[in-house]
């Protein structure tokens, strides 16, 4: 049996671990071994394209695997966390397991209505070695709407436990159930080490069109854990959560409102918004800003007491009180919308006052990022005009300014509506979940499919080894032969090139010594020129020999060295307008000679001032060309002597044709054209 591996990462080394742990015979980890070596650059096995064609589940499982990655990166992203002092709900027990208890938690709406959706906000509290998001998730529980005459559960997962949601939340449609009260009933709790069984939520949230209707509602619970503010029921409808707001992908152009600083937390500053009209008033939203110069400190400015008004007049002379948190500090929110429930009323103006400011460095200002007022569905304060007790002006980069606190934005990207984000978010935890699955089905057939083709390829390589030593034994015999060519294409070079120049050499040196007088300066220099040019042809046959070119640019280079070294004295060009393929050694060897006679014979013969080299193509041909300004010769009237003969020699070798060009007192021209493929032979 294979082992189930739960797959967490995509890539990287921890999936090369994994690739191993299939391999349970020596054979079948010999060969996953040798495969990781091309596999660890790339998620593709070494059996992937086989897989590939013979296996429909797998193509289903890759094909599942791209579209869930494609869905991801269109899903919001994960948020980061927005967690205040406010932790959200817990109830816990301790012992051996099993422990059985259950626990349930009922939000009171303030009236009875339709519902769309019912969001379970997890929390962010590390345990032990677990990191923290999805601290307390219970494993196993319902979800029901109570209406004064209609009870329906919207989800159950008593049979099937649910994944741990980490730090996204859980969108349950309610599908238009109608009620007053959501209960939450969890039976299964959550442990990380068998000896600790919690239950914890952050924010339970019922939504209805664009507005959150649990916002500041009642809860009930049939036990809790009181801690300071940080545990307790009331903070499940707090509005603060790790999730923070809603917001798109479109970047921020502004921060928000921003008034002047001051030296005293206890200045009070004021902000309202003209909504137009009067207008019936649901709900206030205030969100925190983020300041560029505290990027560390979300809510930014948010005020440590404060009141909430709404008023039909603009200086406010008879306010109605929609929120009044003058009397106590007020957690800071980070980034997470302070919901004010205005249950109806009717006004035009609302105003934001703040009596206790928030300590920037050593000083304090009042900062919002956004002024929502929702009458039904719609925010009416959308680009409403913006009054104030005092702004702070930002010099060059006017990224706060009043008008930027109804514009739409968040100090750091577009808000959107809770349901698109909050359904999109629950998404991507679905789709993260489905994507783990297809990891570990394309995991297992990999694996399996591994062992079979293991077996399999071992069958096979033994049969393929017969076969394999007797292929390299025609190698061998193949090499000895062509080094034995070699070696007499060697030799015909140092008969015809060495051993003339030696022979040369020898006669000079033999009539110097029998002349009178000792040896005439002219067969000196004679002999000096033999020998240099027996160097020569010694060095650059050892180099064709022992450093031969690899690429088609070395073979040129090696033309251009040759040419310099030859026509030392004379004005030379070479132009090369091929991208040459690289000779074989056979080629380069004649080409090489048919090159050093012909530049041999023009040094020796021609008296020329300048020389041209070209190397084109000429069609489908290789053309070589070498052109002289010397004193030429008369062609048909030529006795052909040796150097002449060597040339046709080795053009018929390439299976080339060479021709020659030249009359009395007009120079030669040397053409050579060859066939591409002929090189390569």
């Amino acid at each position: 049996m294979l082992p189930l591996v739960r797959v967490v990462a995509v890539g990287g080394a921890p999936r090369l671990r994994r690739r191993l742990a299939y391999a349970q015979r020596p054979v079948t980890a010999l060969i996953a071994l040798l495969a990781l070596a091309s596999a660890a650059a790339e998620e593709r096995p070494w059996h992937d394209p086989l897989l590939r064609a013979v296996s429909a589940d797998y193509r289903g499982a890759l094909v599942q695997r791209e579209r869930l990655r494609a869905e991801i990166t269109a899903l919001p992203e994960t948020p980061r966390n927005q967690q205040s002092g406010r932790m959200g709900f817990q109830a816990y027990r301790t012992g051996r397991a099993p422990i059985n208890f259950s626990v349930w938690i009922e939000v009171e709406l303030p009236e009875e209505a339709e519902l769309d959706a019912v969001v379970l906000v997890p929390v962010d509290a590390p345990h032990r070695d677990f990191p923290g998001p999805g601290y307390g998730f219970p494993l196993r529980f319902r979800v029901d709407v109570l209406g004064v005459e209609t009870e329906s559960t919207l989800a159950n997962y008593a049979a099937q436990a649910l994944p741990n949601p980490s730090g996204l939340p859980v969108w349950i449609a309610a599908k238009g159930a109608r009620g007053r009260r959501v209960r939450v009933t969890m039976t299964e709790p959550w442990t990380a080490d068998g000896q600790f069984f919690v239950f914890a939520l952050g924010e339970i949230m019922v939504i209805r069109g664009n507005r959150n209707l649990a916002a500041g509602a009642r809860v009930t619970a049939s036990e809790q854990f009181e801690s300071l503010a940080i545990w307790g029921k009331a903070n499940l409808t707090d509005g603060q959560s790790l999730l923070g707001a809603p917001l798109g992908a479109a970047r921020s152009p502004s921060r928000g409102y921003h008034s002047t600083i001051v030296e005293s937390a206890d200045a009070t500053k004021w902000v309202q918004v003209d909504l137009g009209e009067p207008t019936v008033i649901n709900e206030v939203r205030l969100i925190g800003a983020s300041g560029r110069i505290f990027p560390g400190r979300p809510g930014f400015g948010f005020p440590v007491r404060f009141k909430v008004e709404a008023a039909d007049e603009a200086d406010f002379s008879r306010p109605a009180m929609l929120a009044n948190f003058t009397g106590t500090d007020f957690p800071n929110p980070a980034s997470n919308p302070v919901v004010v429930p205005a249950l109806g009323v009717r006004a035009r103006y609302v105003r934001v006052t703040a009596t206790k400011l928030w300590e920037r460095a050593e000083n304090f200002t009042f900062a919002l990022a956004e002024l929502q007022v929702y009458s039904g569905e719609r925010n009416v304060a959308l680009d409403r005009p913006v009054s104030f007790l005092d702004t702070y002006e930002s010099g060059a980069n006017r990224t706060w300014l009043p008008q930027f606190l109804t514009d739409d934005f968040a100090s750091e990207q577009r808000l959107v509506e809770w349901p698109e984000w909050l359904r999109g978010l629950s998404r991507r935890r679905e789709a993260l979940a489905e994507l783990t699955r297809a990891e570990q089905e394309i995991f297992l057939i990999r694996g399996t499919a591994g062992e079979r083709l293991a077996d399999a390829l071992w069958l096979t390589g033994a049969v393929a080894l017969a076969g394999v030593l007797a292929l390299l034994l025609r190698v061998r015999r193949a090499r000895e032969r062509a080094l034995e060519r070699l070696r007499q294409r060697i030799a015909s070079d140092l008969h015809d090139e060495i051993g003339s120049n030696l022979g040369s050499i020898a006669l000079l040196s033999e009539l110097g010594l029998h002349r009178p007088g000792g040896p005439a300066p002219g067969d000196l220099e004679e002999i000096r020129r033999v020998a240099r040019q027996t160097a020569d042809s010694m060095r650059d046959i050892v180099e064709l020999i022992q450093r031969p070119a690899t690429t088609g640019d070395d073979f040129v280079a090696k033309l251009r060295e040759i040419a310099a070294r030859m026509l030392v004295g004379i004005e030379w060009t070479f132009e090369v307008g091929v991208a040459l393929e690289l000779p074989s050694l056979t080629a380069q060897r004649h080409l090489l000679l048919v090159f050093k006679e012909a530049l041999h014979n023009i040094r020796k013969h021609a008296a020329a001032r300048r020389v041209t080299i070209d190397f084109l193509r000429d069609g489908a041909q290789l053309r070589l060309r070498i052109v002289d300004d010397g004193t030429g010769f008369e062609p048909r009237a030529a006795v052909e002597g040796h150097g002449l003969a060597n040339l046709r020699h080795r053009a018929a070798a390439l299976s080339g044709e060479l021709s020659l060009e030249s009359a009395p007192g007009r120079g030669t021209t040397l053409t050579l054209l060859l066939n591409p493929s002929v090189l390569r032979a």
